[in-house]
Formats: C-alpha cells, structure tokens, sequence
C-alpha cells in the first residue's frame, strides 16, 4: 500500500472527547496522529467530508477544539480525520506532541 500521508504519523492511546458539535458528547481514542490528522478508534459512523469537533489539550492553555474532515471509516473500527484550519500556534503545538510521542517511543 502506498502511503499517502504528507506528515508522518506517531502511534499513541490518548483518550479524547469528539463529536458532530463543538460539544464533543463522544468519547473514544487517539491512536495515532501527527499535525495533520488523526486516527479515532470508534464504533461510531461518519460519511468522508463530515465535519467533526475534538477536544484536544495541546498546551497549558487546557483543551481546545480542534476542527477536522473524515476521510475514511472503517466499519467498528474507526475514522481517519484530517485536520482543517489549524492556526500556527496549534500546529506548533501538535508538531511538539509529535515530537513527545516519537521520542517516547524510542527510548
């Protein structure tokens, strides 16, 4: 399989509140990311191009929403979610989550 990805991902279990509104009523797991997107494990559905909300703690500023499309569901899997609208700050600050997890996962 050709990998299609622009930023190379990290694989982590980080548990997380999501949804179809910025209320993120769904709760489930990260388990892998980088600044580009991520990977929910859910049993939940979602149609490619379906905006979904993550709160995410990116910083000491306490969590934030994060913006995303699904790109892909596999069925009780998972949805791969591309990240959209990332300001510079917060793609600073997931670059340096990325950084945690590869380092961790080095030692």
């Amino acid at each position: 399989m050709i990998e299609k990805r622009r930023h190379p991902r990290v694989r982590a279990s980080i548990p997380i509140n999501w949804g179809l509104t910025p209320e993120c009523d769904r709760h489930d797991r990260i388990t892998s990311f980088s600044i580009g997107g991520c990977f929910i494990q859910t049993n939940e559905a979602a149609l490619p191009l379906t905006l979904v909300y993550i709160s995410f703690f990116l910083s000491n500023k306490g969590a934030q929403i994060i913006c995303g499309e699904v790109r892909y569901h596999l069925d009780k899997v998972g949805l791969g979610i591309e990240f959209v609208n990332l300001t510079p700050g917060e793609q600073e600050n997931f670059q340096a989550l990325v950084d945690y997890y590869r380092n961790a996962q080095t030692k």
